[in-house]
């Protein structure tokens, strides 16, 4: 079965931004011609095959018109066996690293969705274990450790000029071990504020 649609783009690049995603979205066997900034599209397939086609495009399109990045899925074992690992890294803690990079991330069961490319993953999760791994033998509690290896892989400081920053802002408490002077949530908003001046 064939199936023609066509698309009209306002401008050069949302059309080129389209063709580039398409393939990511279309399961079918598809031609596309391209005249000025509209392009037609001719699927082929089973009904099913071209009902779903037609429905990830429209999802692509809108996705190109509201200028978003498609959000992909990654598995966790895949990411973590694929990055430079040097001290272990907790999935939630890349989700809020990813976050203070400016990309849109979460957990899904054992996959991480994000808009990021997975190159852009494996950098956070090499630089996160690098901030890790500095913050090895310091008095440092596990929850703040948290936070201060976001905060050292985000501004490239070191471990313990990154503690003492976090203790001078209130987020972390100093004594005999450095730890959480607020809550995990109010502590993270705090220490992404304080990344944001740096």
């Amino acid at each position: 079965m064939y199936r023609s649609v066509s698309v009209k783009f306002s401008n050069g690049e949302e059309l080129q931004q389209f063709l580039e995603i398409l393939p990511k979205y279309v399961g079918v066997e598809y031609y596309a011609i391209v005249r000025g900034t509209n392009v037609y599209i001719q699927l082929n397939g089973s009904p099913d095959e071209i009902k779903r086609a037609l429905a990830s495009i429209k999802t692509a399109v809108g996705l190109v018109r509201a200028r978003l990045k498609p959000v992909k899925s990654y598995p966790l074992e895949v990411i973590y066996k694929e990055s430079e690992i040097v001290s272990p890294v907790p999935p939630d803690v890349l989700v809020d690293y990813l976050a203070v990079k400016g990309f849109k991330a979460r957990l899904r069961g054992l996959e991480l969705q994000t808009d990021a490319s997975m190159e852009q993953v494996r950098q956070a999760v090499s630089e996160l274990s690098a901030a890790y791994k500095s913050l090895e033998g310091l008095p440092v509690s596990p929850h703040a450790k948290r936070i201060a290896a976001v905060y050292i892989a985000a501004v490239k400081s070191r471990p313990e000029e990154a503690l003492e920053r976090l203790a001078a802002a209130g987020i972390l408490s100093r004594g005999s071990v450095f730890g959480l002077a607020l809550d995990l949530q109010t502590a993270k908003r705090r220490a992404r504020a304080l990344i944001g001046k740096s």
